[in-house]
C-alpha cells in the first residue's frame, strides 16, 4: 500500500518531467530504493483464566411501598 507521500511524490516528479519535456529536456527514472521491512517477531502471550469472583451478598429486595402497588 502506498502512502501519501509516496504518491505526491510521484505527481511531482510526473508534473515536472511533462514539463521539462515541453523545452527537450528528459528525466530517466531512477532505480525505487525501498528499505527492507523489519523482521516481525510473532509474539504469543499465554493468559490464564479468571476464577468466577464471587459477589458479595446481597440484601434481599424488599417490599414495594404500599403507596406503589397496583
Amino acid at each position: 500500500m502506498t502512502t501519501l507521500t509516496e504518491i505526491v511524490a510521484t505527481v511531482v516528479v510526473h508534473s515536472s518531467a511533462a514539463a521539462l519535456s515541453h523545452f527537450g529536456v528528459t528525466l530517466e527514472p531512477g532505480p525505487a530504493v525501498r528499505p527492507a521491512p523489519p523482521h516481525v517477531v510473532e509474539r504469543v502471550i499465554a493468559r490464564t483464566p479468571r476464577a468466577p469472583e464471587k459477589l458479595a451478598s446481597c440484601p434481599k429486595p424488599s417490599a414495594a411501598p404500599a403507596g406503589l402497588r397496583a
